[in-house]
């Protein structure tokens, strides 16, 4: 991936591990002991974060080896990333990049898994992840996703417009909502108008109404086909996106009901990616 996170950020990651030394190096004056650190992932990932992780050696003033780029796959035992120089150094960097590279490479591992299942039921689909990362993580939370495969549902607030129950629910519901359709887009002719419904006839209604997309929300797979078939032949181009309990297992069954676009936050929570640590002296 083409962004990484800026020296300030990075230098803020460090410090919230080391916020002035390390005791335990210093007392065994490993300072003076030249070594080595590798990172090789325990079994096949998708890599994310190994950008960062060099950064912070490069940081602490070591040589460093980038070896697997983010976005590739890495195979069981294949060194992403070797440093060398003062041992002391070494384990400063050591804990803070083992633990970007295991969580955003499982965050990217289950997206790639989730894009080729979802591949296979349909070759246009594509997979967005939601905002419902951990707060505070965005940045690489959305590299780990883009990392995978996946793309960004919303950025945020300001970017997009996606007006669920609860905005139509206050304004007199979905028939209100239908009305007003027309000069919602009409106020951002260059912004996507999404909306989110909970039901076939619903997602129907909004379609006709003129949303660029209908969002189906925890419908199952025969809904999604349901609404697919009604819209086949629609004068409105409209996209179909299913929300709501999508997983790598049910990936394909969307995409082949008709979805265009599945929304998940499931790639985000899950067992990190397992690395292999090695550090020896030189």
């Amino acid at each position: 991936m083409h962004f990484t996170l800026n020296h300030t950020e990075i230098e803020a990651l460090l410090r919230e591990d080391v916020p002035f030394f390390d005791l335990t190096s210093s007392l065994l004056d490993l300072s003076a002991v030249n070594a080595e650190i590798l990172f090789a992932p325990k079994e096949p990932v998708i890599v994310c974060g190994s950008e960062e992780a060099e950064k912070i050696f490069t940081l602490l003033g070591v040589n460093t080896e980038l070896i697997v780029k983010s976005g590739r796959k890495a195979f069981a035992d294949k060194t992403v990333l070797r440093a060398n120089g003062s041992a002391e150094l070494l384990h400063m960097g050591w804990k803070v990049s083992q633990n970007i590279l295991e969580h955003y490479s499982g965050i990217a591992t289950r997206t790639r898994a989730m894009a080729e299942n979802a591949a296979r039921g349909g070759s246009n689909i594509e997979i967005c992840g939601t905002r419902k990362h951990l707060p505070g993580i965005k940045h690489l939370s959305l590299k780990a996703l883009c990392s995978g495969g996946g793309s960004p549902h919303r950025l945020g607030l300001s970017d997009s417009v996606l007006i669920f129950s609860n905005h139509y629910d206050l304004i007199g519901g979905l028939e209100t909502l239908c009305r007003r359709l027309p000069s919602i887009k009409a106020a951002c002719p260059e912004k996507k108008v999404a909306v989110e419904v909970e039901s076939v006839s619903d997602a129907i209604k909004a379609a006709e109404a003129g949303a660029d997309i209908v969002q189906l929300d925890k419908l199952p797979n025969e809904s999604v086909r349901k609404v697919s078939e009604a819209l086949k032949h629609s004068r409105h181009k409209t996209i179909i996106a299913a929300a709501g309990g999508i997983t790598d297992t049910n990936a394909e069954t969307y995409a082949a009901a008709g979805a265009d676009v599945l929304v998940s936050s499931w790639m985000y929570f899950g067992k990190p990616a397992d690395f292999r640590v090695t550090i020896r002296k030189t």
